[in-house]
């Protein structure tokens, strides 16, 4: 290496030297100075961007049999900025894994999507969890609830299935009161009763129970409503939660509307 970079001063940058210095770079695992290289070298003739894609590919191969991630990934974005759409299907997920792990969600949706689109069938259930995060976090709760429903179909155990719950129930409830401001009673209801279905979050329960008792109020079910209103009830059994006076209050007046229709 020492010999090309002496030519390279003598000769200035002929391709040849170039692809020698790359080449040689790419085969000691030095990305930056591999990249510097080819990134000139393609400069001056685009025709070598075939060699270069061949290095970073086996520089990423040898990174992730090291379990060397960081390497793994960095080695991919430079085969990306050679050419775009070349990631093998094999390192689609490590890719897209690297990414959710630094929290970089926007980069890690396309790679999860092309993962499932190879293999739909047998990609790890735990992939539907990371996906499901991924549009949680870029703000996408129907397309992530749809997944972390698919993962808990799965029966997983521990905190991920926490988690996932948590996610789900979180999202449930989000969709629920947009569906209810939309003017769509049934759709609102569906939402509300997975909320209490999944059971969390814990801090939304009691207002999912009264949401849902509000939609049966509405549709003219008092007694479903009444038991709606009660779990409220149920839930603080001290009184103090911040549905109870409301849930009381609509019990009061659905048993002296009851009463009222009964003495009429």
């Amino acid at each position: 290496m020492a010999e090309y970079q002496l030519a390279l001063r003598l000769h200035g940058e002929e391709p040849g030297i170039l692809l020698r210095l790359a080449h040689g770079y790419a085969h000691l695992d030095r990305l930056d100075e591999t990249s510097g290289y080819y990134a000139r070298l393609i400069a001056t003739d685009s025709s070598y961007s075939d060699q270069a894609i061949a290095d970073y590919l086996a520089m990423a191969r040898r990174a992730l049999e090291q379990n060397d991630r960081a390497r793994f990934a960095r080695a991919l974005e430079q085969l990306e900025t050679v050419r775009s759409g070349l990631v093998p299907d094999e390192m689609t997920l490590p890719f897209a894994r690297y990414y959710y792990e630094l929290e970089e969600y926007a980069d890690a949706l396309p790679l999860y999507l092309a993962a499932l689109a190879t293999e739909p069938d047998s990609v790890d259930p735990r992939v539907s969890y990371e996906l499901a995060r991924v549009y949680y976090e870029l703000g996408e709760c129907g397309r992530a609830l749809t997944h972390f429903r698919d993962f808990l179909a799965t029966r997983p155990s521990g905190e991920v299935r926490r988690d996932a719950r948590w996610h789900a129930g979180q999202c449930a409830f989000e969709l629920a009161q947009k569906d209810r401001l939309a003017g769509r009673p049934a759709k609102a209801l569906e939402g509300f009763e997975l909320v209490i279905a999944l059971g969390a979050p814990q801090t939304l329960l009691d207002d999912a129970w009264f949401e849902r008792g509000e939609l049966l109020f509405s549709l003219g079910e008092f007694d479903e409503a009444v038991r709606s209103y009660q779990q409220v009830l149920d839930l603080n059994p001290s009184r103090t939660g911040r549905k109870v006076r409301r849930a009381e209050d609509r019990i009061r007046s659905i048993r002296y509307r009851s009463t009222e229709e009964e003495e009429q």
